[in-house]
């Protein structure tokens, strides 16, 4: 491929600069370097058009970006039960770090991959991105918590700065914070004196059971969503006024009203009203205003307000990947402004390289830009991340098809409707893709299982809309009409997305666009 270097070798001398610069550019510049995963090193490449778009920046000649990756910490206190704590702890720490000015930070999800590998810190700061790396080990027993932590250098593995706190579990906030503020100082970061963490709860017990909900949270299943609800509703049950999980009990409901668990309009109401009350016991919660910010998009349709709320994320916690994340993909693309939201999109991949969600998306977002090519190389990263994973085999199967490899995406298609299941919406999507493509007798069959499962349980009303879509059935104008009365987040990628392509030009279309303030 003419346009990509496929090692520090090559990419080192198409800048003509020493490899160890190349790296460190990387490193601390946000040089645009793809990391795969797999093998003993890093396997990396780079796009010819993206390098020179990084040097017409001016990026080569800037101030190193200070970056620093925080792994698990290390749970000492000899059962797994407690790992939840550990893992909280230096989730927390990286959640203080973003709202420092002038500091990358790796995401969470990239940093705790390294869970339990022991690995030369060299190896794993090229695979992060990161100068400096942070670990740590915890030890709680009964109502008392030791933390030891050490920063070394990515590049040599030398000691930057390393302390150990002792305290009650009621200190927790205060050792967060102190080590937060030591870590900027060691990186020779100047802070102002408010603090980094603030004190949550007086409650430690809410403060437990919310991390606990947290950590089953992530696994995202359904029966991990129920099961993270009810820890976070015995938090509130303990102490109603602390904001945590409040704010995840949104993020929850809106992600459930985004795959279509759930009714969106009900789940994405619920969402609203659960970051709102979040945000007003506690206005610094740089997420929380990123997620309202999307949901006053998908939800109200109002995007002054969206976009007012995720610039106040953006000061609140300027290092978040996933507030970059939630602007592009709520914000700018519905919006069009398809370029910018790559940029976010990528940057966001490139703080947490090791995501196979934010490897998808910017894949999703290079399809939006109808450059097909990147898309299937970004898809491809994340399937190699996660091959288990649905969603890269999905998306990666739609830009394959847009390319016109048919075999190759309807494959990948078919994979990710193994792997998930029966859903309304992926039953859908395939009705579509079997539609589009001209596999009529097999798009209608998937039209029938989406119309026996609406029998006896909810269906969105854009899962509909999809599988017209694929039948070139008018009835897409009226199922697109519901999905939007129920506030489906989806459609709000109308604007964008290449499946509307053919009925783009219709007048029906453009009504429903000027319905969604995006016409």
């Amino acid at each position: 491929m003419g346009d990509r270097l496929d090692s520090w070798k090559e990419i080192a001398a198409y800048l003509r600069r020493e490899i160890r610069t190349v790296q460190r550019w990387a490193s601390g510049r946000r040089l645009p370097v793809h990391r795969l995963p797999g093998g003993d090193k890093p396997r990396v490449y780079a796009l010819k058009t993206e390098l020179d778009r990084w040097l017409r920046s001016g990026a080569a000649e800037s101030a190193e970006v200070p970056s620093i990756a925080v792994l698990p910490f290390v749970n000492l206190a000899g059962d797994k039960e407690n790992e939840y704590f550990s893992d909280g702890l230096a989730d927390e720490v990286i959640n203080a770090l973003t709202r420092i000015p002038g500091l990358r930070v790796t995401a969470r999800t990239s940093s705790f991959a390294f869970r339990g590998q022991q690995q030369d810190v060299r190896e794993i700061g090229a695979r992060l991105g990161a100068a400096a790396l942070l670990e740590g080990s915890v030890r709680k027993q009964a109502n008392r918590v030791r933390v030891s932590a050490q920063l070394v250098s990515a590049e040599d593995g030398y000691h930057l700065w390393s302390e150990c706190y002792d305290g009650e579990l009621a200190d927790i906030f205060a050792i967060q914070n102190e080590m937060a503020r030591a870590i900027a100082s060691a990186l020779k970061i100047r802070l102002a004196p408010q603090p980094l963490v603030e004190r949550w709860t007086e409650d430690v017990e809410a403060y437990n059971l919310w991390l606990r909900g947290r950590s089953i949270g992530q696994q995202y299943t359904r029966e991990a969503v129920a099961r993270a609800r009810e820890f976070y509703a015995a938090a509130l049950a303990r102490d109603p006024a602390f904001p945590l999980p409040h704010a995840d009990i949104a993020a929850l409901l809106f992600s459930a009203a985004h795959f279509g668990i759930v009714a969106s309009r009900e789940a994405a109401g619920q969402a609203k009203e659960a970051v709102e009350k979040a945000l007003a016991l506690n206005d610094s919660l740089g997420e929380a205003h990123a997620l309202l910010g999307a949901l006053r998009g998908v939800l109200e349709y109002d995007w002054a307000g969206a976009e007012r709320a995720f610039q106040r994320a953006f000061e609140l916690t300027p290092g978040s990947a996933m507030v970059l994340f939630r602007h592009a993909w709520y914000y700018l693309v519905p919006k069009l402004r398809i370029r910018e939201a790559l940029d976010e999109v990528q940057r966001a991949a490139a703080q947490d390289p090791l995501s196979p969600l934010l490897h998808s998306y910017a894949g999703l977002t290079f399809i939006c830009a109808r450059e097909y090519k990147g898309a299937e190389e970004a898809c491809r990263i994340a399937v190699e991340l996660a091959p288990g994973l649905w969603l890269p085999h999905w998306f990666l199967g739609a830009a394959l098809l847009l390319e016109g490899k048919l075999v190759q995406g309807f494959a990948h298609c078919r994979e990710a409707y193994k792997q998930l299941g029966r859903e309304p919406l992926m039953i859908a999507g395939m009705c579509a893709v079997y539609g589009l493509f001209d596999r009529r007798k097999k798009a209608r069959q998937m039209l029938a299982e989406l119309s026996e499962i609406a029998r006896t349980a909810y269906v969105p009303p854009l899962a509909f809309a999809w599988a017209y879509l694929g039948l070139r059935d008018e009835r897409v104008f009226e199922w697109l009409d519901k999905a939007i009365d129920a506030r489906d987040p989806a459609v709000t990628h109308m604007p964008s997305m290449p499946i509307y392509d053919g009925i783009r030009g219709d007048p029906r279309f453009q009504k429903l666009l000027d319905r969604m303030g995006l016409g």
